[in-house]
């Protein structure tokens, strides 16, 4: 591997890691928001995903979801 390449991957890991704090951030707040009485039983298993397009699916079913189950079941 060149330097090149191992820095591209570097920075691709860096951008994702920032991309799922981000990510986990928004989740939280929205939860919290939408969800108050049920934010530590969300967060529990949002902390475990590590693949953003779920985390981005979650996100925006934060604010189109009647109740919390509609968000636990993307969390599975």
């Amino acid at each position: 591997m060149t330097l090149i390449e191992k820095l591209r991957k570097e920075d691709e890991e860096r951008g994702k890691l920032e991309g799922i704090k981000g990510l986990n951030e928004a989740i939280e707040l929205g939860a919290a928001d939408r969800f108050p009485g049920d934010i530590d039983t969300v967060m529990a298993k949002v902390n475990k995903v590590d693949d953003l397009e779920t985390l981005v699916e979650i996100t925006e079913a934060i604010y189109t979801a009647n109740d919390i189950s509609e968000i636990l079941v993307l969390l599975k």
